[in-house]
């Protein structure tokens, strides 16, 4: 078992981001134009005090207190204006905060064609940009589509494969025959469990199996990650000079088209050489690749466009199983009252969707968790495409970059008993409150128009991703914490700690576990 960790630019181009965010930066922002608040002035403006929110330093200082501190700015916003919208400076641009349930539903329901949540995310991750992805392709929200139906039409089976794709990862990853403890970095292996999973999805069997891609994978999501901090540092005309600089997206997108190449050349032919003896072939690329038409139906363009949706999939998964990772491996007698739900289930139902669904204080301890952690500080990111006002009359320039400020709603004192305490089984008595349900005050995978499509899929592979590894592993934080690791934030992204190790061995008796 190799021991490597799939983090972000901090980590991996540390020179870099003090080039940026000492020297190049401050010049840059001063000529780019994004800075400016235009039309923003009814907002007040938080994180910042030295001045109008027009000057320069009053921007960058913002900026960068954001860039570091992003929850702590948020906080004093709501605590200052309650639920009166705000203003805070991310780098490179205003963004107008909201925090208001009323707000939240308007913005979460409004029309793309007037709060457009695609230009937002297009703007803000640049996955498409770093990609060569065409966004005015007619077939551009192809892949998104194709998610709903082929989950709606064969939600059974795809969980099976994805069950069975995941315990082969985990026994190639971990292995369970060992009675020593093993310390791994847990970040690096759960993102190399997760893509592994994930591509059987994407790509199928054998491909899925095949190392040179999942590293590729692995490797292209680093490089999409280093392009969306530089993104968020430097105006766009800089963009593919930091990137080159930064990255080798472009080669590595390279090996990957000529991996995908022959998987492609089936679909085309339908030639079914990619099945897994005696199963139905995992046909979602097969279905992109019959889809495709025109310039998108290029190889290179068909891997570009596979490769952004995977990488748009995938990250918040591995955040929110580490996540709670890290919650186990601190609260070890949490572990022995999920084994006590867990053996019995599957002891006399097995492994599948209707026996994972029982397990509630699994999915108690993953919505927990995700609740006091999350995957970032804001949600609901829209771009104004036209000026747009508000039911209360709260008026939006055309171009404005607005979100929600998640923690009013995660930690709601009115919703939430001691909202701010990491209680493991808080939802496992009230089935109504489980992972999947979509409540105003449980905002994780959306709310209104754009509901994550993939919630219930994704929350079954964290189920059982997370009941396996209870039932089957001993589990405890490395030497060097003894509370849990804190979490990395950058700007409005929260992702759990990148050194923090875990140690696990195989399944002691009750009286074994030192």
């Amino acid at each position: 078992m190799t021991d490597e960790s799939q983090t972000p630019l901090m980590c991996h181009s540390p020179r870099i981001i003090l080039l940026l965010t000492s020297g190049v930066i401050p010049v840059l922002v001063f000529f780019s134009k994004r800075r400016r608040a235009s039309n923003l002035d009814d907002f007040p403006t938080v994180g910042c005090s030295f001045g109008p929110s027009r000057y320069f330093s009053n921007f960058y200082v913002g900026a960068f207190r954001f860039l570091v501190g992003a929850p702590g700015v948020l906080k004093e916003g709501y605590e200052k204006y309650g639920s009166r919208p705000f203003k805070v400076a991310t780098m490179l641009r205003w963004t107008v905060v909201f925090s208001d349930p009323q707000h939240m539903m308007e913005l979460a329901n409004a029309a793309e064609e007037d709060l457009s949540f695609r230009e937002a995310m297009k703007d803000i991750m640049g996955v498409d940009d770093a990609l060569n992805i065409n966004v005015g392709s007619p077939d551009h929200d192809l892949l998104a589509e194709l998610l709903k139906s082929h989950i709606a039409r064969n939600a059974t089976k795809i969980g099976d494969e994805v069950q069975d794709e995941l315990f082969t990862s985990l026994e190639n990853v971990l292995g369970n025959e060992s009675d020593d403890w093993t310390s791994i970095p847990a970040l690096g292996t759960v993102n190399r469990i997760m893509v592994q999973t994930w591509q059987r999805f994407f790509v199928g069997y054998p491909l899925c199996r095949n190392s040179e891609w999942c590293s590729l994978v692995a490797k292209i999501h680093k490089d999409v990650a280093i392009s969306s901090v530089i993104r968020r540092l430097v105006p766009s005309w800089t963009f593919p000079f930091f990137v080159r600089m930064a990255s080798s997206l472009e080669a590595n997108v390279d090996r990957a088209t000529m991996l995908l190449g022959p998987a492609v050349e089936a679909c085309m032919s339908e030639v079914d050489e990619y099945s897994v003896p005696n199963q139905q072939k995992m046909d979602f690329l097969a279905r992109l690749v019959r889809r495709s038409a025109g310039e998108d139906s290029l190889l290179r363009n068909i891997t570009t466009r596979l490769l952004g949706f995977t990488i748009a999939v995938a990250s918040t998964p591995s955040n929110t199983f580490t996540h709670a990772l890290y919650h186990l491996a601190t609260n070890p007698e949490a572990a022995q009252a999920l084994r006590d739900e867990v053996d019995p289930i599957v002891q006399g139902e097995g492994w599948n969707m209707q026996s994972v669904a029982k397990m509630s204080k699994i999915d108690s301890f993953l919505r927990e968790s995700a609740r006091i952690n999350g995957v970032s500080s804001l949600g609901f990111f829209r771009q104004a495409m036209r000026d747009f006002s508000l039911s209360d009359g709260t008026f939006l320039p055309k171009g404005c970059i607005i979100a929600v400020s998640l923690p009013p709603f995660h930690r709601d004192t009115t919703t939430y008993e001691a909202p701010d305490e990491f209680r493991p089984f808080r939802f496992s008595d009230n089935p109504e409150h489980n992972m999947t349900t979509i409540t105003p005050q449980w905002l994780f995978f959306g709310y209104g128009r754009h509901l994550c499509p993939g919630r219930f899929l994704l929350t079954y592979q964290l189920k059982v991703m997370f009941a396996y590894m209870v039932s089957t592993y001993d589990i405890r934080i490395g030497d060097e914490w003894t509370s849990r690791p804190p979490n990395f934030i950058f700007g409005e992204g929260i992702v759990p700690n990148l050194s923090a190790r875990v140690s696990y061995r195989r399944r002691q008796p009750i009286n074994d576990t030192h």
